[in-house]
């Protein structure tokens, strides 16, 4: 069973793609049926926590939220099969959970991938139909452990970007899923590069260095804040918690993680980012 976990906040999006995602994979059997291509035996098997009776108010307490990743772990271990492919559509915030879902797809063994669909927890809270509130999603905001796509159980990794509406890589998906060899029992996955870790590092360093002149600032009494010259922080009246700023700057780093920018750029551009969410 190939197996494909959808991961992001609560009203990103992520049923939209998965939807689409479904819609493209059954075209893709259907083909395979016609031509007696590879994937023509295969069939599409949908979870969401709506189709397992999980309602929001579930993720409030720590409990509660354990029991409802073994509702979700039970479905897909009970789908497994060498011929179905499962899509998880939930929040998958949790590094560990990934972790349990990628070894049980290992086990069997199948191919496996991770879609994250990213969007700002303002973005959410705008979408949100109401099911969630913006308490309960700022809440998972800053829970929500990102997927790194050089963790094998992050890996495959296809991340797209929802406020930009980004096109879902379906071909590729399918590629990974029923084209390529699955993960032998007793091997890891192939990690999919996602930048260079030079990359990676400068920009979580130099956005955790931002964040640290903030807070710095704003122990010495606030105001704007120059980050080198030309490149300044336009501080909000009222002053800004660790939680916000280490939000916008996980968001940030989401946006850029695929998107490899010059190194010299990642400063600006996130000074830009934060001005622009610091006073929407």
């Amino acid at each position: 069973m190939p197996l494909v976990v959808f991961t992001g906040l609560p009203g990103s999006g992520k049923t939209t793609y998965a939807r689409k995602l479904i819609a493209h994979l059954e075209d893709s059997i259907a083909k395979a049926k016609a031509e007696d291509l590879p994937g023509h035996n295969y069939s599409v098997v949908y979870h969401t926590d709506e189709t397992l009776g999980i309602t929001p108010d579930r993720y409030r307490e720590s409990v509660s939220e354990k029991s409802l990743r073994g509702a979700q772990m039970s479905a897909v271990k009970r789908d497994l099969s060498p011929h179905t492919i499962v899509v998880l559509d939930s929040l998958c915030y949790i590094k560990g959970f990934r972790y349990q879902l990628y070894c049980e797809a290992k086990n069997i063994p199948t191919p496996h991938c991770v879609i994250h669909v990213i969007a700002p927890a303002s973005q959410c809270i705008e979408w949100d139909d109401g099911k969630w509130g913006p308490e309960l999603i700022n809440q998972l905001a800053m829970r929500y452990e990102e997927p790194n796509g050089t963790t094998r159980w992050d890996s495959p990794l296809f991340s797209v970007v929802a406020p930009e509406n980004d096109p879902l890589p379906v071909d590729d998906i399918w590629e990974t899923l029923v084209l390529k060899k699955p993960p032998t029992a007793n091997a890891s996955t192939v990690t999919k590069a996602v930048g260079s870790n030079d990359y990676l590092q400068q920009l979580d360093k130099q956005t955790s260095a931002v964040v640290g002149q903030i807070l710095a600032q704003q122990n010495l009494g606030g105001g704007d804040v120059k980050i080198s010259e030309g490149v300044v922080v336009e501080m909000p009246p009222t002053s800004v918690s660790t939680g916000q700023l280490q939000r916008i700057r996980r968001t940030y780093i989401g946006l850029n993680r695929m998107r490899t920018v010059d190194v010299d750029r990642i400063t600006p551009l996130f000074v830009e980012y934060l001005n622009k969410s610091l006073n929407e």
